[in-house]
């Protein structure tokens, strides 16, 4: 790019915050900023895959240039969105066991899509402490991680005033008011939706199970190409503008690899654009001049190819459970396509009580039929669903190939013994299903699997856990593991994982891929690291542990030891325009961040 065209490009992009009435970070401009891409659900395994396929042409040069280096690490478990942002953002993930699980102590389930719920789990997570995303901002996440800007992000949805004040809607103005970009969007969804149409005939035709998921297309649309063009936009304004800390999470591949599976060449078509992203995103990184940064392209987790219990057996884990229990105890399940109305309904009524005091009829009346309307075309964030008697005296709530099982009647904690008594012959029934690999339970304090090859001590160094876990991984690493997700206070009386075998997973919930549980790469994502960061990922065995990288090198760093950005004559030039123009104007200045509203 010419000198001329980068001074056009900061003009351009100077008066487009003014005209959005976004401030430039004020913030220790000397520290050093770092930006997380993030592809969400990507495998480290499947990322080279699709990079040797072609998928990933500029993020594979920048690795065989020497600029980044290519790791792989562990996540833990539940290997999914929400705990492992919570674990980045606070280095804590201990309230969570799973996507959705029961809350005994106020008798109702907790579903980490609801806005409200994950406002709760994320603050409970964070117990107080600033988040590592604090004075910065945040792109399609569960978790705000304190960001003081939060667009598209459940978590913030959860915690404003209602109707909320919507910081991230410029984003929104922006596309409007760039009739290219605006019609280059609207075009690339309508493409997409044609694609989706077009790749689900062909996946059936080749007998390939695809997750059925109503009006699907048009959720992929969204989510692959509007959220992902509005986060590249916001992450390009922000670095420009020189915030400290920004996240972005791309969804697209996650959507489409739990639809048609992960190892799918649709799924991996869809890198291709997010590939593009990341150059953009690479770019005005390079670019920048009020804030020197680092770059960082990961995943969050894994998913593993898997086909739904249900499909393959004809019934659902719970109406398994109904049967095989001497009492006949009911058994219910959260995730029934058949009930999720009521689920809609009660979760619309919640959120009615939540904002009404402070909402008119007419929002309320408003908030009503959209929430409707989406629970009608099954999409969005009100997918999850419960059963109809949600007060049955069993409660199976899937995230994917994991089971939480809750023995609701009980207060605390059931043991194993004390689940026989209850329910004689159920935990030897769901052990020998042909579709389950691994149940785990407590007795005596102990943290106890029960397999088809027997029972077992997890937390103990018993030999005998190498035979029954190794199908899963290394032995110990799982074991360790399963151990902290059944000492999470709300897990399940019971966990139930789906069997794995020839590569494929069994999954509670309708997906063509899954992750969350146990078997393949769930487990396994990546994170590609600029060559001047001096730490390594490779031996992180939990998301927990990068807070504390991430937290001393950008926010416990001295900043007398942080480096200024090296500008050049160009560089200095184009500070000079940005100063001005941010200097300049109407005289008014441009509103601190600290008054604006998360959203």
């Amino acid at each position: 790019m010419t000198l001329a065209r980068a001074i056009l490009r900061a003009l351009k992009e100077a008066a487009t915050l003014r005209r959005l009435g976004l401030p430039f970070s004020a913030f220790e401009r000397r520290r050093r900023g770092f930006v997380i891409v993030q592809i969400d659900a990507l495998a480290h395994s499947d990322l080279v895959s699709a990079m040797d396929a072609g998928y990933l042409p500029r993020l594979k040069a920048l690795l065989e240039s020497g600029t980044y280096r290519l790791e792989s690490w562990k996540c833990g478990m539940p290997s999914d969105t929400a705990a492992i942002q919570c674990a980045m953002w606070y280095g804590d993930k201990s309230e969570i066991p799973g996507f959705y699980w029961y809350d005994k102590r106020r008798r109702k389930p907790i579903i980490c899509s609801w806005p409200i719920d994950m406002a709760q789990v994320e603050s409970s997570c964070a117990k107080g402490r600033e988040g590592l995303l604090r004075h910065g901002s945040v792109y399609t996440g569960m978790a705000t991680g304190g960001a003081s800007r939060a667009v598209l992000t459940t978590g913030a949805l959860g915690r404003a005033t209602f109707p909320p004040k919507l910081t991230g809607i410029d984003i929104f103005l922006l596309l409007l008011l760039n009739p290219w970009r605006l019609t280059r969007t609207f075009a690339l969804t309508l493409r997409e939706i044609f694609r989706e149409v077009v790749e689900q005939g062909q996946s059936r035709l080749q007998g390939n199970y695809v997750a059925p998921e109503g009006i699907f297309p048009v959720t992929r649309a969204f989510t692959h190409v509007l959220f992902r063009e509005l986060s590249v936009l916001g992450v390009r304004l922000d670095i420009f503008r020189g915030v400290p800390a920004i996240y972005a999470n791309f969804i697209g591949y996650d959507e489409i690899a739990h639809h048609l599976g992960p190892t799918s060449r649709y799924a991996y078509r869809a890198l291709r654009a997010i590939d593009r992203q990341i150059d953009d995103v690479y770019q005005a990184v390079r670019a920048s001049r009020l804030r020197s940064y680092d770059l960082f392209i990961m995943s969050d987790h894994g998913m593993t190819p898997s086909l739904p219990f249900h499909h393959l057996y004809g019934q659902t884990l719970g109406q398994f459970m109904s049967e095989h229990n001497v009492r006949r105890l009911e058994a219910a399940d959260l995730e029934s396509r058949a009930q999720r109305d009521l689920s809609v309904i009660q979760q619309v009524e919640e959120l009615s009580d939540e904002v009404g005091p402070r909402t008119s009829s007419i929002t309320r009346l408003v908030l009503d039929r959209l929430a409707r309307l989406a629970m009608l075309i099954g999409t969005g964030p009100l997918q999850a669903g419960l059963a109809e008697d949600a007060d049955s005296p069993i409660l199976a709530i899937y995230s994917s190939s994991l089971a939480n099982v809750y023995f609701t009647e009980a207060a605390e904690r059931l043991d194993l013994s004390q689940i026989e008594q209850v329910a004689p012959g159920l935990l030897e029934s769901v052990v020998q299903h042909p579709g389950v690999g691994l149940v785990v339970g407590h007795e005596d304090g102990r943290v106890v699997g029960l397999s088809k090859e027997g029972t077992v001590q997890l937390d103990s160094t018993a030999e005998e856990r190498l035979k029954q876990l190794s199908l899963f991984g290394d032995p110990a690493t799982v074991a360790a593991q399963i151990v902290d997700l059944a000492s999470v206070p709300l897990s399940g009386d019971v966990l139930v994982f789906g069997a794995y075998r020839d590569g494929m997973v069994v999954n509670f919930e309708d997906h063509a891929g899954a992750h969350g549980g146990l078997g393949g790469c769930q487990s396994e994502p990546f994170m590609a690291i600029p060559a001047g960061v001096p730490f390594s990922v490779a031996s992180v065995q939990d998301a927990t542990q990068l807070y504390q990288l991430f937290d001393e090198r950008y926010w416990r760093r001295d900043v007398s030891a942080a480096t200024s950005p090296v500008l050049g004559r160009r560089g200095e030039t184009l500070a000079v325009v940005a100063a001005s123009i941010e200097t300049s104007g109407s005289g008014r200045a441009a509103p601190s961040e600290s008054d604006r509203d998360q959203s």
